[in-house]
C-alpha cells in the first residue's frame, strides 16, 4: 500500500515548482474570490453572525475547488481545445501530477483555515471544539454551504441577482441559517461557562 509521502507530486526543478505555487496562489484566489462573490448575494438580515460567514465562505471555496478539480480531469471538447490540436499554440500543458499538486496545496490551506476559525471561534467562548455540540454547528455550516453551492454553481454570481434563482436561493439560505443559529444556541447552552 502506497504511503501519504509516495503520492506526493515533487517538482524535479525550480521552474516546475515555482510553477506549481503561482498555480497554488492563483487558484486559492479564484476559489475565495468566487465564494465571496456568492456570500455578497445572500439575502442580508440572516441569522448568522461573522465568523459562521466566514466559515461559510471557506467550505464554498473548497467545494468550488473540488469541482474545478473535476473539470480539469474532464476531457475538453471546445472550439479552442480542437485548434488547439491543429495549431502549434504555444502553451504549457500541466500534468495531471501537478494538477493535483495544486489542488492538495489548496485544499489543504483551507481545510487549515477552516480548523482554524471553527476552534478559535469554540475556545473564544470557552466551548471545546471537538464536541458534540459544536460539531453539529459546524456541519450544519457545512450543509448551508453545499445547498447554497448547488444552486449558484453553474451560474455567474454577478448575474445571479437578475436571475429566478434568486428567489431559491434566498429562501434556502434563510431555512438553513436558521439551523445554523439553532445549532450555535444549542452549542451555547450545553457549555454554562460559554458566553453568548
Amino acid at each position: 500500500m502506497l504511503g501519504e509521502t509516495d503520492r506526493l507530486y515533487i517538482p524535479t526543478n525550480e521552474r516546475d515548482l515555482r510553477r506549481i505555487q503561482r498555480g497554488g496562489d492563483e487558484l486559492d484566489r479564484l476559489v475565495r474570490g468566487w465564494s465571496q462573490r456568492v456570500i455578497e448575494i445572500l439575502p442580508s438580515g440572516l441569522p448568522t453572525n461573522a465568523d459562521e460567514v466566514y466559515l461559510l465562505s471557506l467550505f464554498l471555496a473548497q467545494q468550488r475547488r473540488r469541482n474545478l478539480q473535476i473539470d480539469a480531469f474532464q476531457p475538453d471538447t471546445s472550439l479552442i481545445a480542437t485548434l488547439r490540436g491543429y495549431l502549434p499554440l504555444p502553451e504549457h500543458h500541466a500534468s495531471r501530477e501537478e494538477i493535483e499538486a495544486v489542488h492538495r496545496i489548496v485544499a489543504l490551506q483551507l481545510d487549515s483555515d477552516t480548523d482554524r476559525a471553527a476552534t478559535v471561534y469554540c475556545q473564544d467562548n470557552s466551548i471545546p471544539p471537538g464536541s458534540e455540540p459544536a460539531i453539529d454547528w459546524r456541519v450544519a455550516i457545512r450543509f448551508m454551504s453545499q445547498s447554497i453551492y448547488s444552486r449558484v454553481c453553474r451560474l455567474d454570481p454577478s448575474r445571479i441577482k437578475n436571475h429566478p434563482k434568486r428567489f431559491e436561493l434566498a429562501l434556502v439560505a434563510r431555512e438553513l441559517a436558521s439551523d445554523v443559529s439553532e445549532k450555535r444556541q444549542l452549542m451555547f447552552s450545553a457549555f454554562a461557562n460559554a458566553r453568548p
